[in-house]
Formats: structure tokens, sequence, C-alpha cells
């Protein structure tokens, strides 16, 4: 996992470098978001180590990043390959507006796959991501855009278009406690649209409301991997022939102090949420959704660590298929397996998890702070909160290794093992 690290390290080090100069002693303005002095502390300067040095070319306008790849996704296997990125600085200042990172990847599964990713900030608070990519089974063309402070208001705006081919996803039946020998792979073929907008209670409320829409068709079908039983014979009647549709208009209620939502170092953040979707009404279902999600972070005053905790719940009530029921495992609940592991009509997690800083690096005036987090979790999926059952929860323990370039970059690697063994995730920009 050597080359997974260092690609780590060095791409929270190139996007660290898009707010590198800030003011020494004062508050400053991100755009037209203020955060905290604390998430600038800096050491003194140090000496680029040399596989920095080797990664990093300077250009004229910004600089190329030479990058090796290797991700362990459980569904889907050993990946590796290279990714060039080419970084490119406003034209007036030291804020990057534009990457541009095509990849050359090859798993074995899936052959060889070309991939192409584009980034754009227009504002420190906005940002336009598009992505492409064409494999033996697999496909997916993206565009997404956020805005933080849209037209300059207090409100936010997002927006994403996507079409994606995903032939690397398993099922192993409903319920809280699917067998492992019931694994079967199916291909995910589907069409997404999503929008949302925000607005604050009231003046500098830490309480925003967000209302939202997301229009999805899907079709599945038999997935290629060998080794697994046929997707339609395992489960009979559960794919689909054709694409079908739901629209899930989403009520979200959020309660937010932390001093960033993503290299978060303390406050709160608790979000309440209802989703409906009504067969009249560009839908192929009926349904609604709740949930609640808690998270936490409590520092420990100078001593390098942070107590991280959070609690999800949520509920599924109507007819639904199984794609769109509340699940368990993957990299954001239940590190130890892979994405979808257990379905049912609701579920339950709790993480805690805490963050020691072992390192502090100073790179080109970027400060990096390398992290090791040991975590415990418990999660269950369930039919209603009176099936709840004790054998049926599932442990997971593990660590992270975490580095952050504050105050908009995190990125990690996750060690969890449960009761299936360990799995392995990397993710960038996710805070918990």
């Amino acid at each position: 996992m050597r080359p997974a690290f260092f690609l780590l390290a060095a791409v929270v080090f190139l996007a660290g470098t898009a707010r590198a100069q800030t003011p020494p002693n004062e508050d400053f303005d991100l755009g037209r978001r203020k955060f905290p002095k604390e998430t600038r502390r800096a050491p003194v300067e140090k000496d680029t180590p040399e596989f920095i040095r080797w990664m990093l070319q300077p250009l004229r306008q910004g600089m190329l990043i030479r990058l090796p790849v290797v991700d362990t996704d459980p569904n889907r296997g050993v990946t590796a390959g290279v990714m060039p990125i080419w970084v490119f600085k406003e034209a007036n200042g030291d804020r990057i507006e534009q990457i541009h990172a095509p990849s050359l990847t090859y798993n074995k599964n899936f052959g060889v796959t070309p991939t192409y990713r584009y980034y754009y900030y227009p504002e420190p608070d906005a940002a336009l991501e598009a992505r492409s990519s064409i494999g033996k089974y697999e496909k997916e063309a993206m565009a997404e855009y956020n805005d933080a402070s849209f037209l300059g208001s207090k409100s936010d705006f997002g927006a994403r278009v996507q079409y994606n081919v995903d032939a690397g996803q398993r099922f192993f039946g409903l319920g809280p406690n699917s067998p492992k020998r019931a694994e079967s792979n199916y291909k995910d073929d589907d069409w997404n649209v999503r929008l949302r907008g925000g607005l604050p209670l009231w003046r500098d409320a830490p309480v925003k409301a967000h209302l939202g829409d997301r229009f999805l068709t899907k079709r599945i079908s038999d997935g290629p991997l060998p080794g697994l039983p046929g997707f339609s014979t395992a489960f009979p009647g559960v794919g689909t022939a054709t694409h079908q549709q739901t629209n899930e208009m989403r009520l979200t209620l959020d309660y937010d102090t932390r001093d960033h939502a993503i290299t978060t170092s303390k406050g709160a953040f608790v979000q309440a949420y209802s989703e409906y979707a009504v067969r009249s009404f560009l839908s192929s279902f009926n349904y609604s959704r709740y949930g609640v999600d808690a998270r936490e972070f409590l520092p420990w005053g100078r001593f390098d660590t942070t107590t991280a905790l959070r609690a999800k719940y949520e509920q599924l009530l109507g007819d639904a298929p199984f794609w769109l029921k509340p699940s368990l495992g993957g990299k954001y609940n239940l590190r130890a397996y892979g994405d979808g592991r257990y379905v049912d009509r609701a579920m339950a997690v709790a993480s805690v998890e805490q963050r020691f800083i072992v390192h502090r690096e100073k790179m080109a005036g970027v400060t990096t702070e390398f992290e090791v987090a040991p975590f415990f979790e418990l999660g269950e999926a369930f039919d209603n909160p009176g099936r709840l059952a004790r054998r049926y929860a599932r442990p997971v323990v593990g660590s992270a290794v975490r580095a952050v370039a504050r105050p908009q970059v995190v990125g990690s690697i996750d060690f969890g093992v449960g009761q299936e063994g360990m799995s392995a995730f990397m993710d960038i920009n996710y805070s918990f």
C-alpha cells in the first residue's frame, strides 16, 4: 500500500496549494466563507522529501504531478495504474483554477480503463467537476457543480448529471443475515440527475433548510465476474429487463457548527431528512425514506488528537427495489465490508474514531498533517426497530491513515476488520 499512501499525500499537498497564502494573525475570508485561525497552523519550513520532489515538476503557471495509483475496493479487487495531473493557477494569484487528471488503470476483472477528470474552481467555494471513462464492461460520463454562496447570496446550490455503467456491484440477498455464500455479481446501468438548494433559517444561522430532487433510471443485469453465480439465476425476478425510474423529492434540515465541512477538527453536525417518491409522479415506485445523521468532533486541547463520533439511522417505508433500500458496507458506513453488503428496510450504524496527529510537513508553503486514526464501528440492517437483534450486529475495528491540508482537503486510507475479514478503502475529501 506504499504507492497508495504516496498518492494520498501528493494529492492532498496538491489541493492544499490552492489557498496557501493567508494572513498570519487574523481570521481570513476564503471567498465568501470565513475559517478560523487554527485551520492554518504550521510548523517551521522543512526540506521537501525526495519522493515528493520526484513527483512534482513546477510549470510556468502551475505544476505537473506524476502519481502511481493503487486501489483495493472489496467489490472490485486491486486496481493499479498511473495518473499524471496538470495543475493550473489563476493568472494573477496563487489559487488553483483548473486541474486536468487523466489516468490509465488495469484490473484483472475489468481490464484496461482510461479515465479523464477535469476540475474548475471559479470561486474558492464553488467547483465544477467532470469525469468520463470507458472500459471493457463499464463506462461513465458525469458533470457536477456545487456553489456554497450561489450568486453571491447566503444560499447554496448543487446540480449533477451522470450516466454510469458499473459492472462490479454485488448482491447477497435481503436481510440482516444474508450469507456470504449467496454472493452474486450484477451490472448496474443508470442515469441520474440531481438538483438541490438551501437557505439558512435566519441570518448567520447554524441551521439550514434544503430542498432537493433526484431522478434516477436503472437497469440491473447479470455481471461479468467469473467465479460467481449469475445474478438472474441466484435471484430470479429481482433484475430488470428495462430501465425503471424513480423521482425522489427530499427535504433536509441541517444543524452545523463545524469549523469546516471537510477538514473538520471541532463542532457538531446533525442532519434530519425525509424523501418521497410517488408512483404517479415520474416514478415506478411509491415509498418514503426518513433518517438522521449526527456527528461530533471533540479536540483534546494541546494533545494533537480529536475524538470523532457518528451515529446514523435510516428507515424506508413502502414499495422499493433492493437498490433503493438502506444498506451497510463501504467507506461511508461499516468499513470492513463492500458497498451494499447488508440490505434491508432500515439500518443503523455508530462509529467512534480517535485521530492522532503524528507528523506535520510543510512543503512549498503548504502544511500537511498526517494522522493515525483507530476506530470502532457497530452496525445492523433490519426491517424495523422492533426487529433489532444483538446477534445481527456487525462490529468492525480498524484504523485510518489520514493526510490533511487545511482548510479544504483531506485524504484517507481506511483498513477495517469485521466478521468476513479485512477491507481497505481510499478516498479524498470525506470528513466522516
